[in-house]
């Protein structure tokens, strides 16, 4: 499979079809159109994003060129726009029913994979970084992703290998160095670059590829893209002259809230307060 695109729904309080949450649940993933935000929303997450991009501070990441932007983490805790967009029906509504649970933010991020600059993200897989240095139990967790520019075949989508959540945390080796171009910042700073700390076994990712296929969900700006945190899904650099930027929020259930760890990461990077998102909005 080369690609998929959006289709069209209604968004609500409850946004899914009963068959979306079966479709999301079978491959791993959901992409809705480019009107499921009302287009005065979109417009305002589109306008708040370089405010977001240009804060300066640890919860910014750089490329290994060191002046790129890669990502901007916790913005749903600093920017009005995000914050209550990330309350909304339309997202946090759809987290819930793919959840089945009341739903919080443990983490929100604008990543900018950049015209020309943007590097990869490796084959992964979200959830084992949660586990292990968040403490949250299950992967009862959602990533609800809005695109703030077109995501096409140029720019770096997202690639997926539909059904990979089902296998659970697969093989891999978890690396001990920091990245290069890393080496003098905080250690959780290896989780957030291009080279992926926790290596799944490339063998694994070749074997599920030829029984899955490869799916990169394209479509225009607003569109919302969903996906399981056990999903194997990487992106390849940027070489396109288009900039693609994401909002991303990880929605949790409230049942599956982090239990105490050591050396908890910074709370623009694991939401400590579990406190529900309201049904009416």
């Amino acid at each position: 499979m080369a690609g998929i695109d959006a289709a069209r729904t209604t968004a609500g309080p409850a946004p899914l079809t009963a068959g979306m949450v079966a479709d999301y649940h079978r491959d791993g993933f959901l992409l809705l159109p480019g009107d499921h935000l009302p287009a005065d929303v979109l417009a305002e997450l589109i306008e708040a994003a370089p405010l977001i991009l240009a804060q300066e501070g640890p919860q910014r990441v750089l490329e290994r060129d060191g002046v790129t932007v890669r990502s901007v983490y916790g913005p749903h805790r600093t920017d009005p726009v995000v914050a209550r967009v990330s309350r909304s029906p339309e997202l946090a509504g759809a987290a819930r029913q793919l959840l089945d649970d009341e739903v919080y933010v443990h983490q929100s991020k604008v990543n900018l994979k950049a015209a020309f600059a943007g590097d990869q993200w490796e084959w992964h897989q979200d959830y084992i970084n949660w586990r292990d240095r968040d403490g949250i139990p299950r992967p009862d967790l959602v990533n609800v992703t809005v695109f703030l520019n077109e995501v096409n075949e140029f720019n770096g989508p997202l690639t997926f290998i539909p059904g990979s959540h089902r296998h659970g945390l697969l093989d891999g080796t978890d690396t001990d160095s920091m990245p290069a171009g890393y080496e003098d910042e905080p250690n959780w700073m290896a989780t957030l670059t291009a080279t992926e700390k926790f290596q799944v076994d490339r063998t694994v990712i070749r074997r599920l590829a030829e029984a899955g296929g490869l799916v990169s969900p394209k479509g225009p700006a607003g569109s919302v893209l969903m996906f399981h945190p056990n999903v194997l899904h990487a992106s390849s650099p940027n070489l396109s002259p288009f900039d693609r930027g994401m909002l991303l929020m990880v929605y949790n259930g409230v049942r599956n809230a982090p239990r105490p760890v050591e050396n908890p990461r910074p709370d623009f990077l694991a939401e400590r307060a579990v406190v529900p998102i309201p049904l009416a909005v």
